[in-house]
Parts: structure tokens; C-alpha cells; sequence
């Protein structure tokens, strides 16, 4: 089983459109199994472009909530004082701000604090035309978590089995923070995708930081490159730089947008030269992934 997570530095240069169209090829192009995973839990969109049907639903619970008898405190205002997000006030916890740290407990006492479970997303199992797909929905005020990540992909790695030949396609979470390193942990190939801009070029950075801490390797995807000719051989000089190999340039086109309002993989939208595009990328990666 082979596992590779789309990521990019920030929302929006294009890893889900991708993540879709990687999913979709390599439905037609392998015979093992293929499962897609949304990790990106807070703002999940992969399904609007690879459809399915809902097959099984699981809540998941996630950082517990204090439940304080404050009766049993002592020192209110100390109690209070110790949550750093503010969650305690007066005589009330704020579900919406306790992220179930439990400090609370080790300063006002194990007898008048309580850490409880609650649901705080579900897990939804799909089926879709191009194999088995992992999403999720955080409840209402929920924030996202590594651990709904990690319970997640290990979904994905049941449904794809132990066969050498079965893939994962994890469309990670942007940027840098604990939802990113879920995602990336373990996984045998990372796809960076950014796009020419100063901004973009400084999250790239970062982002190849972690890469290199994590000891993954990694190729990158340049999408809209002709936006601006000079930004795009910026990047692709940092690159050659750093001997990391430019999977493929993605133009800026009118068809991915088409997609998105289709519910389809731009690959399904019929167009010749984006899909020859697209089989390329998807040759380089998989035999990154498999030789």
C-alpha cells in the first residue's frame, strides 16, 4: 500500500481539483484498490467533485469537555484564571472554547472536575465511480483536529488493504500547522502545489522545511504558471536548487472551474490538452510511488 497526500502552503492554488483528477486516473489506470481521503476536515470540498453515495456514518469524539462542579472549587476566580482560552466564566464552561486541555482539573481538583466525552465530527464512508472515499463534518464551533485526520486515514488504510499494489490519496490540509503533520505522517510521497506569487513562494518554503524535518519525499506542481512567466521560473530555479523534481506546469484554464460546476474531475470534462497534462503528472507520480 502506497500512500501520497496533495498538500500546498496555503487554500487555494488548486490541490483538491488535483487530488480529483489523480483519483480519477488512477481508477483507470490501476486494478488495485484506490480509496481517497478528505484531510483537509475544515473546509472538506473533495466530495463535491467525486460524488458517491453515503454508505456508513460514525461519530468520532475528539477533545473532551470539562464538566466542573463548582461547588467543589475552592478558588473560583484561580479556576477561571487557568484556562488560557477562556472557556470558564462564572459558573459556566464554554463548550465552544474548552479544547479539553484539562488544566482546569489539575488546578481546581480531580473531585470537582470532570473531562467528558463529546462528539465533535462525523465520519462519513462513500462510495463513489472511481473507488471508496473518506470525508468528514465537524459539528457546529468544532475546530479541526490531527486526530479526526489520523482516524480518517486509518479508515482509508482498512479499505485499501495491504496489497503492494493499493493506493491512498490523501488531500491534506493547507499550510503548516498539527492538521498538516497528520496529514503527511507516514505517507510515502508528498505532491506540493503553489503557484507564482511572492506569497506563495514564502509558504513554499516553509512548507519544504517540514518536508525535509519529515524526511519525505516530495515533488511539486506549479499551477497557473502563466500567470506571471518571471515569478514561475523563480520557483522552478528554487527548485532545480534544491534538486526537487516540478512534476508538471498547470495553465491557468477555464476547465477546472467548468468541473467544479459539473461535480466532476476535470479530467472528465472531455478536454484533450488538460488531460494529456494530467496523465502526465499522474505518470511521474506514480512512478515515484511505484517504479
Amino acid at each position: 500500500m502506497k500512500q501520497v497526500v496533495i498538500i500546498s502552503g496555503k487554500g487555494g492554488t488548486g490541490k483538491t481539483s488535483l487530488a480529483a483528477c489523480l483519483t480519477a486516473l488512477s481508477k483507470q489506470e490501476r486494478s488495485s484498490p484506490v480509496v481517497a481521503v478528505d484531510c483537509d476536515v475544515d473546509a472538506p470540498n473533495l466530495h463535491l467533485l467525486l460524488g458517491g453515495r453515503v454508505m456508513k456514518t460514525q461519530p468520532f469524539s475528539g477533545p473532551k469537555l470539562a464538566a466542573i462542579d463548582f461547588s467543589r472549587v475552592a478558588d473560583p476566580v484561580k479556576c477561571a484564571a487557568a484556562c488560557k482560552f477562556g472557556a470558564i466564566s462564572g459558573r459556566e464552561v464554554d463548550p465552544l472554547r474548552c479544547v479539553g486541555c484539562g488544566v482546569c482539573r489539575l488546578v481546581c481538583g480531580e473531585g470537582a472536575v470532570k473531562m467528558e466525552e463529546r462528539d465533535t465530527a462525523l465520519i462519513i464512508e462513500k462510495e463513489t465511480p472511481y473507488g471508496s472515499f473518506f470525508t468528514s463534518e465537524l459539528q457546529p464551533g468544532q475546530p479541526g483536529f490531527g486526530g479526526l485526520i489520523t482516524a480518517l486515514r486509518s479508515k482509508g488504510e482498512a479499505a485499501a488493504g495491504a496489497g503492494s499494489g493499493s493506493l491512498i490519496i490523501l488531500d491534506g490540509s493547507p499550510g503548516l500547522g498539527c492538521r498538516v503533520i497528520a496529514s503527511l505522517t507516514g505517507c510515502d510521497l508528498a505532491v506540493v502545489v503553489t503557484e507564482p506569487g511572492k506569497g506563495s513562494q514564502r509558504d513554499l518554503e516553509r512548507l519544504l522545511r517540514l518536508l525535509r524535518f519529515l524526511n519525505i519525499v516530495t515533488v511539486v506542481i506549479i499551477n497557473r504558471f502563466d500567470l506571471d512567466l518571471n515569478l514561475t521560473r523563480e520557483v522552478e530555479r528554487s527548485c532545480r536548487e534544491k534538486n526537487l523534481m516540478i512534476a508538471g506546469k498547470i495553465p491557468y484554464h477555464d476547465v477546472f472551474t467548468e468541473a467544479v460546476l459539473a461535480g466532476q474531475p476535470a479530467v472528465e470534462m472531455g478536454d484533450a490538452g488538460i488531460n494529456a497534462l494530467m496523465g502526465g503528472i499522474y505518470a511521474v507520480i506514480s512512478r515515484k510511488l511505484f517504479g
